[in-house]
């Protein structure tokens, strides 16, 4: 009878919660959902309460076990149902933390005062005076159709062509920043991947530095500068790939400045668009290609603190230029993988990163961005380690001493963070 009291006593503790959630309130005179709350505490001393006539009656109600029996299959069959929608593919990724953590961050602490209020009215004293009830059905709405209603990008986005590359979120917006000069991807003119760049695959990772604290690579390892290929004010920005003359160039600048402040130095030079021919694969696999090249920089046991994809943005020179103390320098952007679990860790050591560049060098950062969603690989590696971070240094139009000069300060920013955090562990840790 205990048992089967216990049965009755769960199933309406989940009418009473979906009554509570739904209809936000709940009649004073029910006392069965603290006395089911109490019954879970004490089930053994169930009976010391028989005088309690509610008590009483919910003990001795009668229960229909026909009827129980009879609905006890369909019962089962819903719940494996439910079992093989959650564990789906699709599932795990809308269910996954960080969609639940996005799909929740407009429910502050203070929407769940307003709900206890309605039993105890005193508590709506404590509430903000500027507070604003959350409408339900507006967030459900835009929960599940991924439309919210103050932001035409996201209608726009799923039905325009190239529209979603506006889909960025800007954590730290730099000078002259704003959602219509966002960075942007371009990928390299089809007959680069199809035809044979004739440079072998090539990976310069120098096997024995043992104490490395920089790793520099680069997934879009063809972008290129107009001016590095003698095309300078070439109106086709397509134009700018090459599988000699490109961001690898700029590693290795960084890495020349780097190692001349003691901060040792790895960078890996492998040619990204002969591995996707190799593979058969598009543009949309180039991080897939590029990723055993950060886990096995990772899993490598050297003391890295830093791991940087080096890329290039596809604005024109009037957004990627800047003009500091009479000299012109190639602007640079952070950028975030907003689909890795763990982006926060990285988003902060960006953050920290650019703060540095906003105080000593103003207007340099265009700033921290945050990518997800359609049109966007959404993690970019950086969910090996919280100290990989992508990094976009001066667009198609900048030239050879404007990233010199660009590599120096970002040196600088570097050196300045190791002094800052040089009692923090090692970033390249095997992962379990």
């Amino acid at each position: 009878m205990q048992k089967l009291s216990m049965v009755c006593f769960f199933y309406q503790l989940i009418i009473n919660l979906v009554k509570c959630t739904c209809k936000m309130q709940m009649k004073v005179e029910d006392k069965r959902f603290l006395i089911i709350f109490h019954s879970f505490f004490y089930i053994d001393n169930i009976k010391g309460y028989e005088d309690d006539v509610m008590i009483n009656k919910l003990l001795k109600k009668d229960f229909n076990l026909k009827r129980f029996l009879m609905y006890l299959p369909i019962r089962i069959l819903i719940i494996f149902i439910l079992i093989s929608l959650l564990t789906t593919e699709h599932a795990q990724v809308y269910l996954s933390f960080p969609q639940i953590k996005q799909a929740l961050s407009p429910i502050k602490s203070e929407v769940f005062l307003d709900w206890m209020s309605q039993e105890s009215p005193y508590i709506k004293t404590v509430l903000p005076k500027n507070y604003e009830p959350i409408n339900l059905s507006k967030l459900s709405f835009e929960r599940l159709t991924h439309i919210e209603l103050n932001d035409p990008r996201s209608l726009l986005g799923n039905e325009l062509p190239g529209f979603s590359i506006y889909d960025t979120n800007i954590f730290v917006a730099g000078e002259g920043t704003n959602f219509s000069n966002v960075p942007q991807e371009s990928p390299p003119p089809p007959e680069y991947i199809m035809k044979d760049s004739g440079k072998k695959t090539e990976n310069n990772d120098d096997q024995n530095e043992k104490n490395g604290q920089v790793f520099i690579y680069s997934t879009h390892s063809w972008e290129s500068y107009l001016p590095l290929l003698g095309l300078t004010g070439d109106p086709d920005i397509n134009k700018a790939a090459s599988p000699d003359k490109n961001v690898h160039n700029v590693d290795g600048w960084l890495q020349e400045d780097l190692q001349k402040k003691g901060i040792k130095t790895v960078i890996d030079k492998t040619n990204i668009g002969n591995i996707l021919k190799q593979k058969g694969w598009g543009y949309p696999q180039s991080y897939q290609a590029s990723r055993p090249i950060l886990q096995k920089a990772v899993s490598s046991g050297k003391d890295y603190k830093l791991f940087i994809d080096v890329h290039r943005d596809s604005s024109r020179g009037n957004l990627t230029t800047v003009t500091i103390n009479n000299k012109k320098y190639a602007r640079m952007t952070f950028v975030i993988g907003e689909e890795n679990p763990n982006y926060e860790k990285n988003l902060e050591m960006a953050k920290n990163l650019n703060q540095y560049l906003v105080k000593n060098y103003p207007g340099l950062s265009r700033g921290v961005f945050g990518k997800k969603g359609a049109g966007n690989n959404g993690v970019y590696n950086q969910d090996l380690s919280p100290h990989a971070i992508l990094i976009e240094i001066g667009g198609v139009d900048n030239n050879e001493q404007e990233l010199k000069r660009t590599v120096q300060a970002l040196a600088n920013m570097i050196n300045d963070y190791f002094n800052k955090n040089n009692d923090k562990e090692p970033a390249s840790k095997p992962k379990d």
